[in-house]
């Protein structure tokens, strides 16, 4: 295992710890040329070197419900009730995958503030996705769902990348976090994860656990870190983005729950490349230029009745696009809420 700091915006800064051998099972499964080329662009976007005509990466929300309520997530304060008829048809996702594919997008995430496994048919869509050539395929999950049948879906349908948000490594502090789950189940959903994939003879998808640091869990990330290395993939050790500080998730009881800090560093100058990779696709047709949990009241677009394309490259996005390569992200007050409430 390999400890890398990686500066992911110019200014937040995630601490990764990977295993070399990872890249090789990518390039393995995908081709050198295709994955080498793919995850090069990746970084010129990241590092705003780059502007792509179309979008690089879509997020999709293809349940808007989870089946817990954690602290730190708007959806522990909205408690939206589940509508089935709200998730994302299958015939739709066919057709912006199949949109998308046509004008270069490479990779695609399958959640935004929602709980993907939820989806029991979510392999369905994974498999659509690698068959259409999407080349990067990944999801985000608590892992409370990740049962040995799932494990097993995932894996036929060809995931990538799974990412298991874990945040504890005691069920005292599990329970704080990660209300309504249970700490040993999900910590045995992990293992036989790694079991299944062992017995299926496949490296993909890799698995990367997270970390994200609140005043619940902070005394805890040096042991989560010595626990699951080497034991995992990756480990991924996140700031946190409070989404209780201003605009219509407001709470100050909430945000002083999880805040490690009293005040936030504002930096002066910030580049965030979020725009300059990514929008997500919400299943009433919203388009949204990133993945924060602010993102939900910056809509550029409607994928519904404006093509991919057109939105990427509308006046909306390019205008943010401007304003973040120039590090001038007060300039956009969501943007300014966004990067202002991250415990830097």
């Amino acid at each position: 295992m390999v400890q890398i700091e990686k500066s992911f915006d110019g200014g937040l800064s995630q601490n990764i710890f990977f295993s070399e051998e990872s890249e090789e099972h990518y390039i393995a499964e995908k081709g050198y040329d295709e994955w080498t080329t793919y995850r090069k662009e990746w970084d010129q976007y990241c590092g705003l070197e780059r502007e792509a005509d179309h979008p690089p990466h879509l997020e999709f929300e293809l349940n808007y419900s989870c089946n817990l309520k954690c602290p730190m997530c708007t959806w522990a304060v909205t408690a939206a009730a589940e509508r089935r008829a709200d998730w994302f048809k299958f015939e739709d996702y066919q057709k912006v995958i199949d949109e998308s594919v046509a004008i270069g997008t490479k990779s695609i995430r399958l959640c935004f503030i929602n709980e993907p496994l939820i989806r029991t048919d979510i392999d369905q869509f994974i498999k659509y996705a690698v068959d259409a050539g999407i080349i990067d395929v990944i999801i985000t999950t608590n892992g409370t769902l990740l049962t040995k049948e799932m494990a097993r879906k995932l894996i036929d349908a060809g995931l990538t990348k799974l990412n298991v948000s874990l945040d504890a490594v005691t069920e005292e502090t599990y329970n704080k976090i990660r209300v309504g789950g249970d700490f040993n189940t999900t910590v045995g959903n992990i293992k036989d994860f790694l079991d299944v994939r062992k017995q299926m003879g496949k490296k993909l998808p890799t698995i990367r656990l997270t970390f994200v640091s609140t005043k619940l869990n902070q005394h805890e990330r040096d042991d989560f870190i010595n626990q699951w290395k080497g034991r995992v993939d990756s480990l991924g050790l996140q700031n946190l983005q409070n989404p209780f500080g201003e605009g219509e998730f407001q709470d100050k009881s909430q945000s002083e729950l999880i805040l490690i800090k009293d005040k936030q560093q504002k930096p002066k100058k910030f580049h965030c490349p979020e725009p300059f990779k990514r929008m997500t696709l919400r299943s009433n047709g919203t388009v949204l230029p990133c993945c924060s949990f602010y993102a939900a009241v910056l809509v550029v677009g409607d994928w519904k009745s404006r093509s991919l394309k057109d939105i990427w490259n509308s006046e909306k996005m390019r205008e943010l696009r401007a304003i973040h390569k120039s590090g001038k992200y007060y300039e956009n007050p969501v943007c300014k809420r966004c990067i202002e409430t991250y415990q830097l």
